[in-house]
């Protein structure tokens, strides 16, 4: 806004009628200059204000971008702490081809990295698949906070019985599977198959 030598006539003419006895109004001689400077003066602070509100932005970009950089960063570290290098392991003793209708092996399974989730065990004859054992090891809020407290390795007893189990004579194959704590496959963890053909027979009474 800018003041013209019009406008202060009027100002002036204004306040002189709006008084009652006019005769008495006096103006200071440099009224004129002092409002000219208070114009100018309310004039700077409005075009500053605008520069205000963008050098306020600044910061908070900063602010915006150093926080959506440290969940980057975390989310990262997760990621990377949970995808686990090793796949886990498992073992199966005696190491046995040829079974009676009942058989008792030792089940060892581990995983060096971020623990075991599951094993189970299968047996696989004439296309079908029967279950014989399934145990689950996941730790209550495993994969977040827990992971210490994760088995890393179980010695298990593996009871096969053909007759319960409802197997016949002939060849099958034993399958046991471990599952780890990783996030890999789909949050379901890196998976070891092993895999074992058997031959299954009856003994015959004399």
């Amino acid at each position: 806004m800018k003041a013209s030598k019009e406008q202060l006539d009027k100002i002036e003419q204004t306040l002189i009628a709006a008084h009652r006895r006019p005769e008495d109004i006096k103006f200071p001689p440099d009224w004129r200059q002092q409002v000219m400077e208070d114009i100018q003066t309310r004039d700077g602070a409005a075009a500053a204000q605008p520069e205000v509100k963008i050098a306020t932005k600044a910061p908070r970009r900063i602010l915006s971008w150093a926080a959506a950089a440290g969940l980057a960063v975390i989310a990262g570290w997760l990621i990377l702490a949970n995808l686990d290098r090793h796949d886990p392991w498992i073992t199966l003793k005696p190491d046995l081809a040829a079974l009676e209708p009942r058989a008792v092996f030792w089940l060892e399974a581990g995983d060096v990295d971020s623990g075991l989730r599951r094993v189970k065990v299968t047996v696989i004859q004439r296309e079908v698949e029967i279950e014989v054992v399934s145990h689950d090891l996941e730790p209550p809020g495993a994969g977040w906070s827990t992971q210490g407290e994760a088995l890393k390795q179980v010695n298990l007893p593996l009871d096969l019985d053909a007759k319960t189990l409802g197997l016949q004579e002939g060849k099958a194959t034993l399958v046991i599977t471990a599952h780890d704590l990783s996030w890999r496959n789909g949050f379901k963890g890196r998976i070891t198959t092993l895999k074992k053909e058997i031959v299954i027979y009856y003994q015959k009474s004399p």
